[in-house]
């Protein structure tokens, strides 16, 4: 496993990049509405669920009920189980299928779908490593934001752009990764038309739906070999 997390580590730099700052925003923004700097790793640990973390801290200066705040974090990442698909295999003979599961977030997906394992490292290891790499650095930043934050004040408006930014780093990557750009030119086609049809706040799971059913259909004429 050791091996596998000093293969795992150079690949993961774009994102703990994005994560460090991101999390340091978080901490900063829970520190800053009253709340106890532990909470920050605490959240970060057991939801880890990224844009749904920064939702969910106004939510708990309301009276909402649990029960409302756990169907509006699985409705946000409902998306979460169509990422687990492909990754089926790795998940399989992980060493540890609840790490593997607890540790994926789109960012180490998008790594996940992108990157292949070198041949002397262990591939279940190697997705491992990546996953778990990404959650300490996310856990360990939002920590360090909350001491900040209890000391200085900081206007975090518009540092939560880092994630939108993040995403299209990666999608970048996963286009120059791939010869084949059909399933990406669909993806678009039809979250646009979903955002049409449903609307900014509707559309996230409809869309999800459509893609996923369009790439089952479409499957053999997707597949190309990528050289």
């Amino acid at each position: 496993m050791k091996k596998a997390f000093k293969h795992a580590l150079p690949f993961t730099i774009p994102v703990v990049l994005g994560y460090m700052l991101l999390g340091v925003t978080y901490g900063i923004m829970i520190s800053q509405m009253g709340f106890d700097r532990w909470l920050a790793p605490f959240i970060s640990l057991t939801v880890y669920a990224g844009s749904m973390q920064f939702v969910l801290l106004p939510l708990l200066q309301t009276d909402i009920s649990v029960l409302a705040i756990v169907f509006l974090t699985v409705s946000v990442n409902i998306r979460m189980i169509f990422y687990g698909l492909p990754l089926l295999s790795e998940y399989k003979n992980s060493r540890s299928k609840f790490l593997f599961i607890l540790t994926l977030s789109d960012e180490t997906f998008a790594l996940d779908t992108t990157i292949k394992a070198p041949a002397d490292v262990d591939r279940s290891d190697f997705y491992l490593s990546i996953g778990i790499i990404n959650y300490i650095v996310w856990a360990i930043a939002s920590y360090i934001g909350a001491v900040i934050g209890d000391a200085i004040s900081f206007n975090t408006y518009g540092l939560d752009f880092v994630l939108t930014a993040l995403f299209l780093v990666l999608t970048v990557e996963q286009y120059q990764a791939t010869t084949n750009h059909k399933p990406l030119m669909m993806g678009f086609a039809i979250a646009i038309i979903a955002l049409l049809i449903f609307g900014p706040n509707n559309f996230m799971i409809p869309a999800l739906l459509l893609i996923v059913m369009s790439l089952l259909i479409t499957k053999e004429k997707m597949e190309v070999t990528n050289d």
